[in-house]
């Protein structure tokens, strides 16, 4: 039998239409994996969201190609559930062939509304195990029966002790898998009905991965106080095998915190990860087995952007240890981190070039998957959780092992702070007029081609997208190149009685790439320096007080790079970079590339027609030869993937 991948993919032939028109109110299409076979099958997709910005990219994309006789397959995708073809364009009606997509037509014998509230990764294990079902029409709570154990491994019935509910919970954690509302409620109803669990946190540790965390951090106090006295009881298992595994990992990427003990002749040797002791001893075992864990599971080619988001917060974890205890290493560990950085670059390109040209159709009301999406996830998030104020903080090149550094003392000065952390992927080139200006206009940087070189038009964009989104123009604020937490202009947008969208610019971070020396490490020393002086820690405050919601992102990384020559090309390059060259000619690009083998020619995903990129490729520049440098502008993970983080505080 055919998978509903394979049944849609038949209508999605080669020459087979020009224009598509697809009513797909389920979101079929915009599945990751979807996304890459219909590209590969020579078909781009447009969503019809915006008439505007639809109009505009196929009017220049599409049309002008059409019309000089060139042959580009356009799939046009209406995601609304509201929406119906017929209320397409008419010029679109005439010319394209229409297709209704709808999860029912796939499985009719699941509820609807179970199915169509998950995730769409989770299509291929329910279409499996749907193959192998009995016919039987299943109730919404058999269907919810259904998804738990062919999508989550899980069978509620059969967690009725803690080594059963913790191996359920830390498999879901460990990968960052959120469960749907419908789903924990379904689990949480089943788990109180078992007495085992009556003094267990239920509903926090189900929901939430920080109060999860928190859960664990707290019961290892106890047990490892209940190793030498047996007065003091943990609820959690932590010497069962089962546990442990998960547990070592959790202290070894940094989730857990190992905790302070003097005398450690009496613990067990699997306790140690999770015990401070010697300083420099415990950095250098937690550098060694984070650096063996992460090189035994980094993503390959063909996996799912989520794999790679958090692969990134793995490897900053890595990235803070080796250059925060450099001295404490010796010869073999460096040649093995030296070994390990190629491999994550060599892998993560790769991976870029096969599917880094789907990411910006994908859907973003679980978390934005690109930054262009952030200022939709928070009017999304504003009008569902009916939010009075929130505020966009953008730090300016901020990568993500620079953001753990921030947010250690964030915590370390005030632990009332919760980070709800995840990443996002920048644009590339990923330079700041580009993937800054993206966040700020809610587009790609296809929709501001007359700007693509400047920052300027960045309020014009925020005040525009927010306007579309009903809210008025003077209730919304950007302020620019802020000087501190205390900067007379984010003062004056504070003191506006009718505030309630803030978007504030702090450079402080780009700033301190572009003077640093001595490569990652010297840009650690300069980052901790920074927020030892406390601007961050008190913006944030004033923030809070002032009523907002406040996220937290950058427009681009950084990476350390060696240079390998510097082109010299004169005008011809548009906009030029330590790491990237951009040219509105592709036979200047062509003259450049081929004086630098190793260049990468770098697709023209997401840009204006008539720019054609060219990077610096692995961990180069274009600099002198041999001149090291911390910059920006290609496609390393430390460069693409950047911080996304909802910053709140506890009550105390």
């Amino acid at each position: 039998m055919a998978s509903w991948r394979d049944t849609i993919l038949k209508n999605f032939k080669p020459k087979i239409s020009r224009l598509t028109l697809v009513a797909d109110p389920d979101g079929l299409l915009t599945e990751e994996g979807m996304l890459t076979a219909i590209k590969d099958r020579g078909f781009d997709l447009i969503p019809f969201d915006d008439p505007i910005a639809f109009r505009y990219a196929y009017e220049s994309q599409y049309r002008r190609k059409w019309d000089t006789g060139q042959t580009t397959d356009l799939v046009v995708v209406l995601r609304s559930a509201e929406s119906q073809l017929d209320k397409l364009p008419f010029d679109l009606l005439k010319a394209g062939r229409q297709l209704p997509l709808a999860l029912h037509q796939f499985f009719p014998k699941l509820n609807y509304k179970v199915i169509a509230g998950l995730d769409r990764e989770y299509l291929d294990a329910v279409d499996e195990a749907y193959q192998q079902h009995d016919g039987k029409q299943l109730t919404e709570r058999e269907t919810k029966e259904f998804v738990l154990m062919h999508c989550f491994g899980m069978v509620p019935k059969l967690i009725k002790t803690p080594v059963q509910l913790l191996k359920e919970l830390l498999s879901l954690h460990s990968r960052k898998v959120l469960l749907p509302d419908f789903l924990e409620e379904h689990l949480l109803e089943s788990l109180t009905k078992e007495a085992t669990f009556a003094h267990w946190p239920l509903a926090d540790i189900l929901t939430s991965r920080e109060k999860f965390l928190r859960f664990l951090q707290d019961e290892w106090k106890l047990f490892l106080a209940s190793l030498s006295d047996k007065s003091q009881q943990s609820r959690v298992p932590f010497s069962h095998e089962d546990v442990r595994a998960y547990i070592d990992t959790f202290f070894l990427d940094g989730s857990l915190t190992p905790v302070d003990r003097e005398d450690v002749t009496d613990l067990p040797v699997w306790v140690m990860t999770g015990v401070a002791h010697d300083p420099r001893a415990d950095a250098v075992r937690r550098f060694r087995g984070l650096r063996e864990k992460f090189e035994s599971t980094l993503p390959v080619a063909d996996v799912s952007h989520k794999e790679w988001q958090q692969a990134a917060q793995r490897w900053a974890e890595l990235v803070v240890l080796r250059w925060e205890w450099d001295d404490a290493l010796n010869d073999a560990d460096r040649t093995a981190w030296d070994s390990l950085h190629t491999k994550v670059e060599d892998n993560f390109g790769q991976w870029m070039k096969n599917r880094y040209g789907s990411l910006h159709n994908l859907p973003y009301q679980q978390q934005p998957v690109m930054v262009h999406q952030i200022s939709r996830f928070m009017a999304f998030e504003r009008n569902r959780k009916k939010l009075p104020k929130i505020a966009l903080l953008v730090l300016d090149g901020l990568a993500f092992d620079q953001w753990l550094l921030l947010k250690k003392k964030l915590e370390a000065t005030d632990k009332a702070w919760r980070f709800q952390e995840s990443t996002a992927f920048a644009w590339v080139p990923t330079l700041t007029s580009i993937t800054r200006q993206s966040i700020f206009a809610g587009e790609p940087p296809l929709y501001f081609p007359t700007s693509l070189e400047t920052t300027s038009k960045e309020r014009t964009h925020w005040l525009r997208f927010w306007d579309d989104q009903g809210v008025q123009k003077n209730a919304v604020e950007l302020v620019t190149n802020i000087k501190g937490f205390d900067d007379s202009d984010l003062e004056l947008a504070l003191a506006n009685p009718r505030l309630s969208v803030l978007g504030i610019i702090w450079n402080q971070i780009d700033d301190l790439v572009h003077t640093a020396i001595m490569k990652t490490a010297g840009l650690h020393l300069l980052v901790n320096k920074w927020i030892a002086e406390g601007h961050l820690q008190k913006l944030l405050m004033r923030l809070h007080q002032e009523g907002f919601v406040v996220y937290l992102t950058a427009d681009h990384g950084n990476v350390a790079a060696t240079g390998v020559g510097n082109p010299r090309e004169g005008v011809l390059a548009e906009q030029r970079g330590q790491r990237v060259r951009l040219y509105d000619r592709s036979e200047f690009l062509d003259e450049v590339a081929n004086k630098f083998p190793e260049s990468i020619r770098w697709p023209n995903y997401g840009l204006p027609p008539g720019r054609h990129v060219l990077l610096a490729g692995n961990l180069k520049a274009f600099t002198d030869a041999g001149e090291d440098v911390v910059s920006h502008g290609g496609i390393a993970l430390e460069e693409v993937m950047v911080p996304f983080v909802a910053i709140t505080r506890e009550s105390t």
